[in-house]
């Protein structure tokens, strides 16, 4: 699916302290002003690091791996005090390195992924949560994770196992149910996908986002009643809940129902600009009162918000001819063309990329 409901449902900082605890350290020193003391250097991170003073930490690990950039325990402790800052990224390399220096580390590899987690890059992320999974299956919050990083990454089955797993030692926890059935949908089983978002639904009725994404699965389905439902009562808990407004008012207009969609479809702009389905819906409302300027407006962002599809631009072309702005309607229409053109040869070497199958 296209993630219009996901949510980050759990930040990686907690997992922090059950890898590797802090504890506090009265009198920490200042980093030694001399720059070619290991021992002091290291010492003085790690008492900076037990009085949380994690800026400062690093600037003494760096100052030793100037030294001895081989010493993994440094390595670690420095990638550690940039975890603990929220500089994800930053803390890849050290730990990197101490992995190398040290394979056998746990520690290292587990951090590893959690610093490539909480730097957005989740496909880099999934192979160390798995090992470190593998290593310790009874771990929960490592599953979380691993699954999210599968999912976000586009590795639908390997996210699957895992929400599969969590669901089997949590039945009733609705944020599970709703990112199993992300992952199933991703795998186009899209009615397994709506029975777990439908569970998500009955077993938490009020958790923020399950009704908005079990009706974004009907929608999907052209299930058009069932998620007008569904966004109602998403919209019923909250008001300002802008993806419900903008499909609800969707669900309205293909029904005919112009006059009840407008106000949802404007409500949901103000609140998001970026909804390019409540532009494109916008745009096509407009156009049927006779209002094209704002029609042209709507569309030209849904256009801007996503090039690759054809449907805000064929309108925009059409518009453009029946205002009499020929140039322009031939514009885009060569657009249209050249963005077909392209699907066309996208999905060509996608079947040439396939090997062939055989019977038994």
């Amino acid at each position: 699916m296209t993630k219009p409901y996901s949510r980050r449902l759990q930040g990686v900082g907690g997992l922090f302290f059950v890898i590797c605890p802090v504890f506090g350290w009265a009198g920490a020193p200042a980093c030694p002003a001399s720059p070619g003391d290991f021992k002091a250097l290291a010492d003085a991170g790690l008492a900076l690091s037990r009085q949380e003073r994690y800026a400062e930490a690093a600037d003494c690990y760096r100052k030793a791996i100037a030294i001895n950039a081989k010493a993994a325990p440094i390595q670690m402790n420095l990638g550690l005090a940039e975890f603990k800052q929220g500089h994800f990224t930053t803390a890849i390399a050290p730990f990197r390195k101490a992995l190398s220096l040290d394979p056998s580390n746990k520690q290292a590899r587990i951090l590893l992924g959690m610093s490539y987690y909480g730097g957005g890059l989740y496909a880099a992320a999934a192979p160390y949560l798995a090992a470190a999974v593998e290593a310790d299956t009874g771990n929960k919050q490592l599953r979380y994770v691993l699954a999210q990083s599968a999912l976000r990454s586009g590795r639908y089955d390997l996210a699957l196992r895992q929400f599969e797993w969590l669901l089997r030692e949590q039945p009733d926890a609705a944020p599970t149910h709703v990112l199993t059935a992300q992952a199933l949908d991703g795998l186009g089983r899209s009615e397994e996908a709506i029975a777990e978002m439908q569970a998500a639904a009955l077993s938490q009725p009020n958790e923020p986002d399950v009704h908005f994404g079990l009706g974004y699965l009907l929608w999907k389905a052209h299930r058009d009643e069932e998620a007008e439902a569904e966004f109602r009562a998403e919209l019923s808990h909250d008001r300002s809940h802008a993806k419900a407004a903008a499909w609800l008012g969707d669900v309205l207009l293909k029904r005919g129902d112009g006059v009840a969609a407008q106000p949802l479809l404007e409500h949901a702009v103000e609140l998001n600009s970026s909804l390019r389905l409540a532009h494109l819906d916008l745009g096509i409302l407009y156009a049927q009162k006779g209002n094209y300027a704002r029609a042209i407006r709507h569309l030209k962002e849904a256009v801007r918000l996503d090039p690759s599809r054809t449907d805000a631009r064929f309108r925009l072309a059409r518009l453009y001819r029946d205002t009499g702005r020929e140039q322009e309607a031939k514009t885009e229409l060569a657009a249209v063309e050249r963005v077909l053109q392209k699907d066309s040869e996208d999905t060509l070497h996608k079947v040439q990329a396939t090997p062939p199958t055989f019977a038994p």
